[in-house]
């Protein structure tokens, strides 16, 4: 599957207090890590992080990574599973309380 997504309409889903679906809350927390690891990352560098696929093709857990990309000069984030290629760009990340871009540590 591939997932198309927009960080800025995830922001509300975490705050304390508010009533979300708890399959929306996980989906924003999941993407979420993304964007963390990406926001450290060094723009059109390949990082394989330490990120859990959360698929779970025959009902067994994926055993792939998240693999990801920051695009040069967009604000997109490319990412996939290393395994099952699930999928998904992540746009209009910069800003949100997931970008750690501010504490940047590139990681090479």
């Amino acid at each position: 599957m591939t997932y198309i997504a927009d960080m800025t309409h995830f922001v509300d889903v975490l705050v304390p207090g508010n009533e979300v679906p708890p399959a929306a809350r996980r989906l924003a927390e999941y993407l979420g890590s993304i964007v963390s690891a990406a926001s450290l990352a060094k723009p059109e560098h390949v990082l394989v992080t330490g990120l859990r696929c959360r698929r779970r093709p025959r009902r067994k857990a994926c055993q792939g990574q998240i693999r990801l990309r920051v695009l040069q000069g967009t604000s997109e984030i490319l990412w996939e599973c290393t395994r099952c290629g699930d999928n998904g760009i992540i746009h209009n990340w910069q800003g949100t309380l997931w970008d750690c871009s501010c504490d940047r540590v590139i990681i090479h």
